[in-house]
C-alpha cells in the first residue's frame, strides 16, 4: 500500500509541475542576450566597398516561452528578464500576424537607414509611408478610442512619416499625460485625445499601448540589399545607417575598432529608444565589441550593465550626425586618424 501511495504522490507532483510549466509558457517570456552579427555580412551597397579595418556589429535579444528552469535562471541572472507575454504579443493576436508586424518594422528601418545615409552623402531620396494601427492592447489607455486600421497622420500636431516617429513623440511625454493623435478612419480625419501609461521597459517614458506598422513607397538612387536574417523589429536602424555610410565613404568610420550598437532611426536622422538594451550590451561584450552606441534614452540602463562588465564603453547618441562625430573621436583616440 505504501508503494502505491508513493507512486500516487509522485504522479501528483508531476501533474503540479506540468501545470506550472504550462502556465509559465502561456503567460511569460524569457528575454536574454541574442546573437551578434557583422553588418558587412548583412548589408551590400551598390558601388560600395567592404574594406573596413574594424567592424560594426548588430545586436539582438532572444525571446522564448518561460519554463521552470529558465524562470529560475532569470531570477538569479542580471542579464535575463521575465516579461509578460501580453507585453510582447497582444492577447488574441496569432504569432504569425505579430511576426508580420515586426517584419514590416524591420523593412521600414532598412529603407529609412538607406534614405538617411544617402541623403547625408548628398543623394536625392524619396520615401513615403503609411503608419497603421495593427492592434490596441487589452490594457491600453487608448482602448475604445483608437481602432485597428486607423492611419496615424500626426502626433501632438506633428506629422509623422514612420511608425518609429509616432512612437518617439509619444514616449517623450510623462506617463499619465494625454497625447493628441490625428488619424484617418474610413476616409474621415479625427483628432483624438488619448491617455498614456508607463512603457513596459522604461516606466519613465510614456506609451499608448498600441502596435503599429508601416507600408512604404520609396525611390533610392543606389540599390541597398540588407539580409536581416532572423532579426525583426526596428532597433537596427542606427547600425544599418552607419554600415551603409561606411561602405560608401572612402574613410573607414570604424577606425579599426569593433563597434556595436542599437537604436531606431527616423527620416530626420534622430535615434530613438529600443527595448532589451541590457541584453544587447551583454551580447555586444560577448561578441568582442569595445564600444556600444545606444540611444540617449537607454544610456543609463546600458551604462549600469557596462559597469559590471568593465570591458565595453557605452556611448549615448541622439542622432546620426552625433554618431558619426563620436566615431571620429573613437578613431582619433585609438590611432590618431579622423573618421570624417
Amino acid at each position: 500500500m505504501r508503494k502505491r501511495n508513493t507512486w500516487l504522490e509522485v504522479g501528483a507532483v508531476l501533474i503540479i509541475v506540468a501545470g506550472i510549466q504550462g502556465y509559465l509558457a502561456r503567460n511569460y517570456l524569457i528575454i536574454g542576450p541574442g546573437p551578434v552579427q557583422k553588418l558587412e555580412e548583412m548589408v551590400t551597397v551598390e558601388t560600395g566597398n567592404k574594406d573596413a579595418q574594424g567592424a560594426f556589429l548588430l545586436t539582438a535579444v532572444t525571446s522564448s516561452p518561460a519554463g521552470i528552469p529558465s524562470w529560475i535562471a532569470a531570477l538569479i541572472s542580471p542579464d535575463i528578464d521575465i516579461a509578460k507575454r501580453a507585453q510582447e504579443i497582444p492577447k488574441g493576436m496569432d504569432l504569425e500576424r505579430y511576426i508580420g508586424i515586426m517584419e514590416s518594422l524591420m523593412r521600414e528601418s532598412q529603407v529609412v537607414a538607406g534614405a538617411v545615409a544617402l541623403e547625408r552623402l548628398g543623394f536625392p531620396v524619396s520615401v513615403e509611408t503609411v503608419v497603421r494601427i495593427e492592434a490596441v492592447l487589452a490594457n491600453s489607455p487608448a482602448k475604445g478610442i483608437l481602432q485597428q486600421g486607423d492611419i496615424i497622420l500626426a502626433v501632438d500636431d506633428r506629422r509623422v512619416a514612420t511608425a518609429d516617429e509616432a512612437v518617439k513623440i509619444i514616449s517623450r511625454r510623462a506617463p499619465g499625460e494625454e497625447t493628441l493623435l490625428t488619424v484617418s478612419r474610413q476616409g474621415k480625419v479625427k483628432r483624438l485625445q488619448v491617455g498614456t501609461g508607463p512603457h513596459p521597459e522604461d516606466r519613465a517614458r510614456a506609451a499608448v499601448g498600441i502596435l503599429v506598422s508601416s507600408s512604404l513607397t520609396y525611390d533610392l538612387p543606389i540599390n541597398i540589399e540588407i539580409d536581416s536574417r532572423n532579426v525583426k523589429g526596428s532597433s537596427g536602424g542606427l547600425m544599418f545607417t552607419l554600415e551603409i555610410l561606411n561602405q560608401l565613404d572612402p574613410v573607414d568610420l570604424t577606425g579599426g575598432q569593433v563597434i556595436a550598437g542599437t537604436g531606431t532611426i527616423g527620416l530626420d536622422g534622430v535615434v530613438g529608444p529600443i527595448a532589451g538594451v541590457k541584453q544587447k550590451v551583454v551580447a555586444a561584450e560577448r561578441g568582442g565589441a569595445a564600444y556600444f552606441l545606444v540611444p540617449i534614452e537607454n544610456f543609463d540602463s546600458a551604462a549600469k550593465i557596462a559597469r559590471n562588465l568593465k570591458s565595453i564603453e557605452v556611448i549615448g547618441v541622439t542622432d546620426i550626425n552625433e554618431a558619426v562625430a563620436i566615431l571620429d573621436d573613437i578613431a582619433r583616440r585609438n590611432n590618431g586618424t579622423s573618421g570624417e
